[in-house]
């Protein structure tokens, strides 16, 4: 009997485990890097969700939107979420100071921020925003500190020659453009997108060095990943068949972004219409994943060369005080299993998506 005993009670707690594969599953907290869930941001949020790529390399994911690279990296610093898709000022910084953070997938392959006036404006150069006003979404956004790294480099000093004035997204930096409190904005691909999509026109600007930049990569919390050992690579791997996925199918990618967040489809215009503008937003930032052409052809892969030009122009304009090996700041450790995946069983199924 004893022995019966003992085999039941192994026989309940199997079962038990099994009907609660849920309790098995890493939590994770995940920021965005704007106050909305944006449809460009499809193929790192909706997309291996709503597709469950995530979910079925045991991971319990919490998507979370947030105003900001640099303040969502501070965040993922306080162990307060476990990753952010954000730009690399922060995590310089951070690393500098000490902080355990890591850059682990190199998201857009390309840099994604200018400062843009209209089209008609009587600005022609960075040098002529002397004493005007600039619009950010926010001052802890990426593309403020860019900005401002890029006026530091014509030589000016941020804080004094120009005005910072949050305007948000959308409607709210639409509103500041048509009644001109702001001469010009500094936002990234996507951003000015929407605004196209309203009928506006820019000329952008950006310099050389900024061209080259690192943009958006997957920050995470070293704790974190040491308390959980491959949950970065599962974490990274779902993006990379989410861009893959997106790459192939830009339509199903909106479909299943509005479904994840209804709040997002547009409800004042006729669905094709909505469509063809949330395309030209995804479309804004599509040609930033693709892997042709680049150094290391791989899904979420850094260079060096890439990572010292970034330290270079942030030590360069004084967001930095030193510099550090770049090896500090990243790793491409777990780039190849990230990329062990069926390639062509994704592909097939963003072909077939209905």
């Amino acid at each position: 009997m004893a022995i019966f005993g003992r085999h039941l009670c192994l026989l309940l707690l199997f079962v038990l485990f099994s009907v609660l594969p849920a309790s098995a599953q890493t939590k994770i907290r995940y920021l965005l890097t704007s106050p909305t869930p944006n449809v460009a941001e499809a193929a790192h949020s909706s997309v291996p969700d709503k597709l469950g790529y995530w979910k079925d390399a045991g991971l319990d994911v919490e998507v979370k939107p947030f105003a900001g690279s640099t303040g969502a990296t501070q965040v993922v610093i306080s162990g307060s979420a476990e990753f952010t898709m954000a730009s690399p000022e922060a995590l310089l910084v951070g690393r500098q100071e000490g902080a355990n953070i890591k850059g682990v997938y190199n998201h857009t392959r390309e840099s994604i921020y200018t400062i843009a006036v209209l089209k008609d404006s009587p600005i022609k150069k960075l040098e002529d925003l002397k004493g005007k006003t600039i619009g950010v979404v926010s001052l802890s956004s990426g593309a403020t500190a860019v900005a401002k790294a890029m006026l530091r480099g014509v030589g000016f000093d941020p804080e004094k020659d120009v005005k910072w004035l949050p305007i948000g997204l959308g409607p709210q930096s639409a509103n500041a453009l048509k009644s001109n409190q702001v001469d010009a904005i500094a936002m990234w691909d996507w951003a000015y997108a929407v605004l196209e999509n309203s009928g506006f026109q820019f000329r952008q600007f950006e310099t050389p060095t900024t061209s080259k930049l690192l943009a958006l990569m997957l920050i995470t919390n070293g704790d974190f990943l040491k308390a959980n050992p491959g949950a970065d690579m599962k974490f990274a791997q779902g993006i990379a068949k989410g861009v893959l996925f997106t790459l192939t199918n830009p339509e199903a990618a909106v479909r299943i972004h509005w479904e994840k967040y209804p709040a997002s489809k547009p409800t004042n215009i006729p669905e094709a219409q909505a469509l063809k503008e949330a395309v030209h937003v995804l479309q804004a930032r599509l040609a930033k994943y693709r892997l042709e052409g680049r150094a290391d052809p791989r899904f979420g892969a850094f260079t060096a060369d890439e990572w010292n030009l970034t330290q270079n122009f942030f030590f360069d304009v004084g967001v930095i005080k030193k510099k550090l090996d770049v090896g500090d700041y990243y790793t491409n450790d777990l780039i190849d299993q990230v990329n062990n995946f069926d390639k062509a069983a994704i592909i097939k199924q963003a072909e077939s998506y209905k």
